[in-house]
């Protein structure tokens, strides 16, 4: 559907706008060298997802609230410009693990998965991860702080989700594979938030931050 396509590329390109925006507050070369390489990776997807749109009108219904995500919650350290990118690649892994098994070829990459796009195994990704367990050991500070920002985070990124879930019933319908009505659709879908967030809660606490 054109609609899922539209989230994909609104969420990529505002994901590429927070790894953009976060050159600043990186400390060195090397650190704006891995958001580059970061960006190359979110570029991929957005020049991908973009293809399946028939027009601009498509992102532009929903890109304005996928968008501000990062009105409401900005990165304010290097260590919230990793954080942020962990935080969002493991809830959009998470989600679509839940949803995968109700997903046909319309909603399938070309390479039939979405573990690239997701950085699986990627040397960017390990690298990016590495760097964000460093930053936050390094500085335990910052720990409270960082804390809120990953709740406030997740908190906005649900809330998105449950208000393209209701506007998009037709979409909503096609991830839950539920087909008993608007109402049921909507309750599948608050299940799979519900394991997302399980997940999310588990993987914060591996990080030594409160869920």
């Amino acid at each position: 559907m054109a609609t899922f396509w539209a989230i994909v590329s609104a969420s990529a390109l505002n994901g590429l706008g927070a790894v953009v925006g976060g050159m600043p507050l990186a400390p060195d070369v090397a650190r704006r060298l891995l958001l580059a390489d970061r960006s190359r990776e979110l570029s991929d997807i957005l020049n991908e997802a973009r293809n399946h749109l028939d027009s601009l009108v498509q992102l532009d219904d929903v890109e304005p609230l996928i968008a501000s995500i990062s009105t409401y919650v900005p990165s304010s350290s290097w260590t919230q410009v990793l954080l942020r990118d962990h935080i969002v690649v493991g809830l959009c892994a998470d989600f679509l693990d839940e949803v995968e098994p109700h997903l046909g070829k319309a909603f399938t990459p070309p390479s039939g998965t979405y573990g690239p796009w997701l950085g699986r195994g990627t040397g960017t990704r390990v690298r990016w991860d590495e760097e964000l367990r460093s930053r936050l050991e390094a500085d335990q500070d910052a720990r409270s702080a960082n804390s809120v920002f990953a709740r406030k985070l997740v908190g906005e990124m649900l809330s998105v989700v449950q208000r393209l879930a209701a506007v998009h019933a037709d979409l909503t319908s096609a991830l839950t594979g539920a087909d008993g009505g608007e109402l049921d659709d909507l309750a599948a879908i608050n299940e799979v938030l519900a394991a997302v967030l399980s997940k999310h809660d588990d993987r914060v606490a591996g990080l030594g931050l409160e869920p």
